[in-house]
């Protein structure tokens, strides 16, 4: 996702960054201004249609690039991204944008600008913003992260994973056990 983000922010600035009216009105309305805006500064993955209209109109305004040449690159990398958040169940990918959110918010910064895989100190959370995260993550979602796991997180992706064990035990703990219905009722 990070990758396809920063493609198209690439490709925007060589395109000589048109503003979101100019890029609405080349595609001639043809996909909303809201589309176009998440598509550079939400962390979901846009629909394929809006990257496939923004390559057409900036790739044609880039010095030197045709959409032609950068479609299939493009093409490949949204195939990727959506590979990848197809392996998390819907409900995990929710866990994860919202931590991903809370620690945006901790941070001061926007949720595109959070890496799960980069060191916590690399992406300027302090263990003070690490806890305060924690803190709001537990009350979030009801549930107790343990001290020490979370300590010894060195990436906001770690802590997703803490915060998804933390839910499936609480489920677990919540779920009737089958051992424990009397015969006949199952």
């Amino acid at each position: 996702m990070r990758d396809l983000n920063d493609a198209l922010h690439a490709l925007h600035l060589i395109a000589g960054q048109p503003s979101l009216e100019i890029m609405h009105r080349l595609l001639q309305k043809r996909i909303s201004r809201t589309r176009l805006h998440d598509a550079f500064t939400e962390p979901r993955l846009p629909p394929w249609d809006t990257v496939d209209a923004l390559v057409e109109i900036l790739a044609a305004r880039a010095p030197g690039t045709t959409p032609q040449e950068v479609l299939p690159e493009m093409h490949a990398l949204w195939v990727l991204a959506s590979r990848q958040r197809s392996l998390l169940h819907p409900h995990e990918r929710e866990v994860r944008d919202e931590v991903v959110a809370i620690f945006a918010q901790q941070m001061e910064v926007r949720p595109r600008e959070v890496e799960l895989d980069v060191p916590l100190e690399v992406m300027a959370a302090d263990s003070l913003t690490v806890l305060e995260a924690v803190g709001v993550i537990e009350r979030c979602f009801g549930v107790v992260l343990d001290e020490e796991d979370v300590a010894e997180a060195e990436t906001i992706g770690e802590i997703v994973t803490l915060t998804l064990s933390a839910l499936r035990a609480t489920q677990e703990q919540a779920a009737p056990d089958d051992r424990c219905r009397p015969p006949g009722a199952r």
